[in-house]
């Protein structure tokens, strides 16, 4: 009996030993699969106020936000908060579903210091939530920290959203070869970064030394771009013609203003 019960002793004792040591295994692969999901990099330059440029020249999106783009109210600011926090500096890279957008930019979560840098942007006025899915692995605490940064009417909640609407997302200012010769070489690309289309009809845009551009009947799509040509050409929904018979913007240097059809300031932005 003794024999009996001490043999049944000795098998619980492998069992439990084998368990044990499998639930060991089992809990370190797991924070090997969480580590995995982060790389460490260096920014070496911020190009705005949600996206930088890392160590190997590869360029990376910050994940579930949006920040002003060129021209737009509070653009100078969020790109250089998002300098202040990571650039010169290593930073946690996290992924979500998705690696890369349509641009060949890596989609990440941002850490640095134990902060959350994509939160922080939200939470201080800097960005506005931008949750595609499958990428929302962190968006309650995105949209919870917009709540907080709208209540409180900060950075971007000063102003009316529409304003936030319209940015540029390219100007090529140096046409190849002669400007003169190439004038559809120059152009500003236009992008709607809302939801929802825009109406641009009777919108204004001019530079420095007073060349204006009044908008026909346009609607801008939502999530799409525009780009407003120098020279002459037939208009389509992706490409306007200004119809220029010399150049707009300087090679050296000048200056953008755009303003909606009410007069209201849309753009203006410096190069």
């Amino acid at each position: 009996m003794k024999r009996i019960i001490l043999a049944a002793i000795l098998i619980a004792a492998v069992i439990g030993a084998y368990y044990f040591s499998q639930a060991a295994y089992l809990s370190q692969t797991a924070g090997q699969v969480v580590s995995a999901q982060r790389e460490t990099a260096t920014v070496v330059r911020v190009i705005d106020g949600d996206t930088v440029v890392l160590g190997d020249g590869s360029r990376v999106r910050l994940l579930n936000i949006n920040t002003p783009e060129r021209g737009q109210y509070l653009f100078r600011e969020s790109t250089e908060r998002l300098r202040q926090m990571v650039e010169g500096k290593e930073v946690a890279l996290e992924r979500d579903i998705e690696d890369k957008d349509k641009y060949g930019r890596s989609l990440r979560h941002i850490f640095v210091g134990g902060q959350f840098v994509n939160l922080i942007l939200v939470r201080e006025g800097y960005a506005v939530s931008l949750i595609i899915p499958p990428n929302e692995k962190h968006s309650q605490e995105v949209l919870e920290a917009e709540a907080s940064a709208k209540e409180s009417r900060l950075g971007v909640w000063q102003y009316a959203q529409d304003l936030f609407c319209i940015g540029i997302f390219n100007l090529h200012y140096n046409a190849k070869g002669d400007d003169n010769g190439n004038l559809n070489d120059e152009y500003v690309e236009l992008r709607n970064s809302c939801t929802y289309p825009v109406e641009m009809t009777g919108w204004v845009l001019s530079d420095d030394d007073g060349n204006d551009y009044s908008f026909p009947a346009f609607i801008l799509s939502a999530k799409s771009t525009v780009s407003i040509h120098s020279g002459p050409g037939v208009d389509s929904q992706v490409d306007i013609y200004w119809g220029k018979t010399n150049p707009v913007w300087g090679n050296s240097g000048d200056r953008l203003f755009m303003h909606n059809e009410k007069g209201e300031l849309v753009l203006d932005y410096s190069y």
